[in-house]
């Protein structure tokens, strides 16, 4: 009532004396910019917002970081228990409803908002990079700002990287990729095509950014020892320290690309990887794996000659996150967009054998992080 006989009198309203169902209905109809700038608006307010946050994050979740069901798996799936728990339930359309489920893993309070609030500020900050890195090996006038449905493709790419990179890269695992393939079966054809060009645009950026090949950084510099102090080695070698690095989850790896110039050495760098998982180099990142043979299974499931999407996407300016050149092209998403959870027996490579084919077992190589000369 005060507040409304402030407003009659032509007076300024303040935040802190509006009801509290009214700041809760302020927050929800936010975007998570307005919300994250409101938590710190003033201590009261604050203080409402990690009380009533389930009431708030729902409708900010479905409407700015969609899909919902990806969102939550690849958020559970940052805490210790990840959410392979929750792989066989249901899929739901409600950000509510997962918020209820995830309380059993002790996301609420304070806490759970703050966890919540950092992972999408972490979505957010991948969204500006991949704006980036996405166009990078474009023509100038060929760069643009990314679609929305663009940006949900990105994000949905985003939370099937961080939900795989936790179940198969993190901690101590062996180097066969059965059920990394496993859970790439779960991906629709169309997914499959977007994941791989979310994978293969990040992997540039990190090895671009992050660790340059030794002839890459002898190009710019010109000295071959200093070349041999900066850079990552060369040719396989380069690629299996690549492979390792891109263990890390969504988090570490946007970590390292914008805050690269915090370590002041290769060592020091290296150090911090083997800090956040101890076990990185027993093996390579099985992820790129992991695709190849999902998508070579649903080839030869479906009884395609080729991969129905001509072009692959990154670093071209069309195919995989970004729209088609063509309607026709772009209608292929809608096609191959439902297969996703197709059961094959197999996955690795196929060979001839006592005539019929036979299928080998993919594996990944050793990993590592220091090059020969360093």
């Amino acid at each position: 009532m005060a507040a409304a006989k402030m407003y009659a009198q032509g007076q300024r309203l303040v935040l802190d004396e509006l009801p509290v169902e009214i700041i809760v209905e302020i927050a929800a109809n936010l975007d998570f910019e307005g919300v994250d700038n409101m938590l710190r608006v003033s201590s009261f307010v604050r203080c409402i917002l990690q009380k009533y946050w389930r009431a708030v994050m729902p409708f900010v979740i479905e409407r700015e970081f969609s899909p919902v069901d990806l969102f939550f798996h690849a958020f559970s799936s940052s805490f210790d228990a990840p959410s392979t728990t929750l792989i066989a339930t249901a899929k739901t359309t409600s950000a509510c409803q997962w918020l209820g489920r995830l309380r059993g893993l002790g996301i609420s309070g304070g806490k759970g908002l703050d966890s919540l609030l950092n992972f999408c500020r972490s979505v957010r900050l991948w969204e500006g990079e991949l704006q980036r890195l996405r166009f990078h090996d474009c023509e100038v006038e060929h760069a643009r700002l990314l679609s929305e449905r663009e940006r949900e493709r990105a994000r949905k790419g985003l939370y099937s990287w961080g939900w795989f990179a936790r179940l198969y890269h993190s901690g101590r695992q062996g180097r066969g990729t059965r059920e990394a393939v496993g859970f790439m079966r779960k991906l629709s054809t169309t997914e499959l095509h977007e994941l791989a060009d979310l994978w293969e645009t990040v992997w540039a950026g990190v090895g671009r950014e992050v660790c340059p090949s030794t002839s890459t950084v002898l190009e710019v510099m010109g000295n071959k020892a200093q070349a041999e102090g900066i850079g990552w080695g060369d040719g396989e070698e380069n690629a299996q320290i690549l492979g390792t690095v891109m263990k890390l989850g969504p988090t570490d790896v946007l970590k390292l690309m914008r805050e690269r110039w915090r370590f002041g050495s290769k060592m020091s760098l290296v150090s911090w990887v083997r800090m956040r998982e101890p076990w990185i180099e027993d093996s390579t990142e099985m992820l790129r794996v992991a695709i190849m043979s999902a998508k070579h299974e649903k080839q030869r499931m479906m009884g395609m000659a080729r991969w129905p999407f001509l072009v692959d996407g990154f670093p071209g300016r069309y195919g995989g996150v970004l729209d088609h050149e063509t309607v026709e092209s772009e209608e292929l998403r809608v096609l191959h967009g439902v297969d996703g959870g197709r059961e094959w027996c197999h996955s690795g490579r196929y060979e001839n054998g006592h005539g019929r084919e036979v299928f080998v077992l993919g594996g990944v190589r050793e990993g590592r992080l220091v090059a020969s000369r360093s």
